[in-house]
């Protein structure tokens, strides 16, 4: 059963409210609508795109992370800014011409970069799907891909159904399989990034449903391995470390859980995917 938009919203907050306890999003950007939703989204730009009034009205519900500024925003994970339609910003138009999408569907973050993910959230199946510039995580053969219609191009890409994704993005930055690491003294929004595990390798999958802590490896005390948006020759010292303040939330997954989480978003192809990732 698809979940309802309330369940939707749901699982953005939890998400969200998850995500502000790192050390890297503040805690007061998160914000939630007014009883009777937002009343800055752009609904007249969304109508000329040819959104739906559904899709409107859920992003009047939605809660948001509020940017910094226009120029600072912030990361769900490398590269991947999420889109405050509170403030009444909107998804590149570019991303029309990119990537078609249907009139139920609406992107709910934007790449920083070719290595971002674009998150879009199908509101009639209430899913989300992983679409990337550089043609990441196809589920059928490039060939095959190339010769479709644009249109349809987006449904190739890795899918999941939004409360389960969430939870495996959750449990990503619970586990710190990617690791912001702020630099606060390029903008307070600006970070680099770390890698425990590729997402979506086996190495990923033992983190997931481990108990154990974190504990970077020598290549990472020495600076390596980062990515995502560090400035030039320049590298943090601080250390990483999870937060331990009370309250703040944990995600660990059963054997199972995860199992139906990948299998959800790569079907037969899961195993086959997990290995294309670990050597990509």
């Amino acid at each position: 059963m698809a979940a309802t938009n309330e369940e939707i919203i749901a699982a953005v907050h939890e998400f969200y409210s998850a995500i502000i306890q790192q050390p890297y999003i503040s805690p007061d950007a998160l914000v939630v609508p007014p009883p009777g939703g937002w009343s800055g989204v752009n609904a007249d730009e969304l109508r000329e795109r040819g959104k739906t009034e559904e899709v409107i009205e859920l992003l009047r519900h939605l809660p948001y992370l509020r940017n910094p500024s226009r120029n600072e925003k912030w990361m769900l994970s490398p590269d991947t800014c999420a889109i405050p339609y509170c403030d009444g910003e909107v998804y590149r138009a570019q991303m029309d011409e990119l990537q078609p999408t249907p009139a139920h569907c609406i992107w709910l973050t934007a790449h920083d970069s070719r290595d971002g993910t674009d998150l879009l959230l199908d509101t009639e199946a209430c899913s989300i799907t992983e679409w990337s510039m550089l043609e990441k995580g196809l589920m059928i053969d490039y060939a095959e891909y190339e010769q479709m219609d644009i249109a349809d191009r987006w449904m190739c890409y890795p899918t999941m159904p939004v409360v389960d994704f969430f939870k495996l993005w959750q449990a990503r930055w619970d586990k710190l399989v990617w690791i912001p690491v702020p630099e606060p003294r390029r903008g307070p929004a600006a970070a680099s990034w770390r890698y425990q595990a590729i997402p979506g390798s086996d190495e990923e999958a033992a983190i997931l449903v481990s108990g154990d802590e974190y504990e970077p490896t020598d290549d990472e005390d020495d600076g390596s391995g980062s990515t995502g948006s560090g400035a030039e020759g320049e590298g943090s010292e601080d250390d990483i470390s999870s937060n331990d303040d009370e309250g703040a939330s944990t995600t660990a997954l059963s054997d199972q859980e995860l199992d139906e989480l990948f299998d959800d978003a790569y079907g037969e192809a899961a195993e086959i995917m997990r290995i294309t990732m670990t050597r990509s």
